[in-house]
């Protein structure tokens, strides 16, 4: 929890000086990682938070073993993928798996489910999975091109390279939500005692409201 905190901290930060940048597209897109790792902390601290835990690093073995074994068919990258190390990797797998209940799929997602919109269901986060993760998809696999031109009233393209104020809200303040979620869980899960330093960081309408202004 610690290591995806310090995580959701640095891309925090990341947002922050994109946004202060006038890169807010850019930030949009660390939004979105900084979603994921929010999640990924809520779905964990649930009931079963170590088999939960588990299932989380079985992935991860999972996701390095199926890189090794692309490098080992990709001319030029053999040699980085020893049979040594795919050995250790699949074997580290096994032992993960030994340890959780039989047939868990550790394949396709870190909750162990099929996608990321099955771990925001079980925790109800439909809206946020339809408004911010869809928003954001576009920038991240570049399908967002409209977003960065403008048509002059002689009907010419102003391509928008030089950084734009407008914007910036929606990924600062959506970042900074995230990231009070993610450690006011932590906090309350382990019962640190954090709540009162927290409280005043939790982001409130009045806040957007004094922001937008």
């Amino acid at each position: 929890m610690m290591g995806l905190l310090t995580k959701a901290c640095k891309t925090f930060r990341a947002v922050q000086i994109l946004c202060e940048r006038g890169l807010h597209e850019d930030a949009s897109a660390l939004v979105r990682v900084l979603m994921e790792t929010t999640i990924a902390i809520a779905f964990i601290l649930q009931k079963k938070s170590k088999e939960r835990t588990l299932i989380y690093h079985a992935y991860g073995m999972a996701q390095e073993i199926k890189m090794l074994n692309e490098w080992t068919n990709t001319r030029g990258l053999k040699r980085k993928a020893p049979k040594a190390i795919l050995n250790q990797a699949n074997e580290a797998l096994r032992d993960y798996l030994k340890r959780l209940p039989e047939g868990t799929d550790v394949s396709r997602h870190w909750s162990g489910k099929r996608t990321l919109q099955q771990a925001m269901q079980a925790l109800r986060g439909d809206v946020m999975y339809a408004t911010l993760y869809r928003h954001t998809s576009a920038i991240s696999h570049a399908s967002d091109f409209g977003a960065h031109f403008e048509v002059d009233p002689s009907d010419e393209f102003v391509w928008e390279i030089e950084p734009q104020v407008p914007g910036f809200e929606a990924p600062s303040y959506a970042a900074r939500e995230l990231l009070w979620a993610a450690a006011n869980r932590i906090d309350e899960r382990f019962e640190l005692g954090f709540s009162v330093i927290l409280a005043p960081h939790k982001l409130t309408r009045a806040d957007v409201q004094t922001g937008q202004k």
